[in-house]
């Protein structure tokens, strides 16, 4: 896609962008959907990975499944809005032409983004975007939270546990960066979580 600077800057001017980050566990999956449910104006982001593709994940939708050696391709020719390592030898990245798609379509764009990655979005585009750092309240709580969701389909419970252990040492450096993000919220109750992030990306939609 082929586009002139006059053309980038009007969409960039109109083209508005939500980033939900947090720790693994957080609930900013559940609250994305909630958020897309909410808004037709907002459309989500597809992130690409490295990662291997689950069974009820389709290429595309989920996420964009590239090989090693197609992500760092893309790397070196600068396709990528942004990209990081967000856990060892898994490497996930946001398309430029993933953003300016959306924005073409007149839509505003929701990220569901790792930490590290969404403040490099903010970086990236501070005039247009709105970041959100969700948070829990307690480190045992977010591990309850990830048993419950990682346990349900376990085909491997010891590397499971294993990967649970990483992600709350993980969450731990995650939430030293909320201070960063435009605004935190503690997610204890997720209906009332849900409710608060309807009226804050109402506010900057339509605000």
């Amino acid at each position: 896609m082929i586009l002139t600077i006059t053309k980038l800057d009007k969409i960039m001017k109109k083209g508005k962008m939500i980033i939900l980050s947090g720790p693994s566990g957080s609930g900013k999956t559940t609250i994305s959907h909630c958020l897309l449910s909410k808004f037709p104006e907002l459309e989500f982001s597809v992130s690409c990975t490295t990662r291997s593709i689950r069974h009820n994940e389709i290429h595309g939708k989920d996420y964009y499944f590239l090989s090693i050696n197609s992500f760092f391709s893309k790397i070196k020719k600068y396709q990528f809005a942004e990209w990081e390592e967000v856990y060892p030898n898994l490497f996930y990245g946001t398309l430029k032409k993933e953003i300016f798609k959306i924005w073409k379509s007149n839509k505003h764009i929701l990220f569901d983004i790792d930490v590290k990655g969404g403040l490099n979005l903010k970086k990236k585009y501070p005039n247009n975007s709105l970041s959100i750092f969700i948070m829990v309240n307690s480190i045992n709580i977010l591990k309850k939270r990830l048993v419950i969701r990682d346990h349900k389909n376990c085909e491997d419970c010891e590397n499971n546990e294993k990967n649970i252990n990483y992600r709350l040492n993980k969450a731990e450096e995650e939430n030293s960066y909320a201070k960063l993000f435009d605004i935190v919220l503690l997610n204890i109750d997720l209906s009332q979580t849900k409710k608060k992030v309807i009226q804050i990306v109402s506010s900057f939609i339509y605000g």
